[in-house]
């Protein structure tokens, strides 16, 4: 008897079959001697020259992903909010438009901060 999870359990296994097979082909046609720079630590597009030394991030790296987290919630959160608007502002009309602003305020005080500390600055 063929059950709702049969479709799936073939998805699952032909993915297991097909990731499995682009490692085995990965492992027989790859080069077998290592590239000169393959060990070497790089940062954002910039080989560093020296092995040995440890070198400091700039702080900006670290704004900009936090940037990137703080953009990707905005997101995560403002899209649900706007499908279930008409819906919940029936019910709510004030609270859920008060709550949106209320958020997207606090966003726009994060990219002021990070466009005043020059996180959205390229050199």
């Amino acid at each position: 008897m063929v059950t709702g999870y049969f479709g799936l359990t073939i998805f699952f296994v032909l993915a297991v079959i097909v990731g499995a097979a682009l490692l085995i082909l990965n492992r027989l046609l790859a080069p077998k001697t290592p590239e000169p720079y393959e060990g070497y630590p790089y940062e954002c597009g910039v080989p560093l020259y020296d092995k040995t030394t440890w070198t400091t991030i700039d702080q900006k790296y670290y704004l900009l992903g936090l940037l990137l987290v703080l953009f990707d919630l905005e997101s995560a959160f403002v899209f649900p909010w706007a499908v279930i608007f008409k819906e919940v502002a029936q019910v709510a009309p004030g609270f859920i438009f008060t709550e949106m602003f209320f958020f997207l305020a606090i966003l726009i005080l994060g990219y002021i901060y990070a466009w005043k500390k020059g996180a959205l600055r390229w050199q």
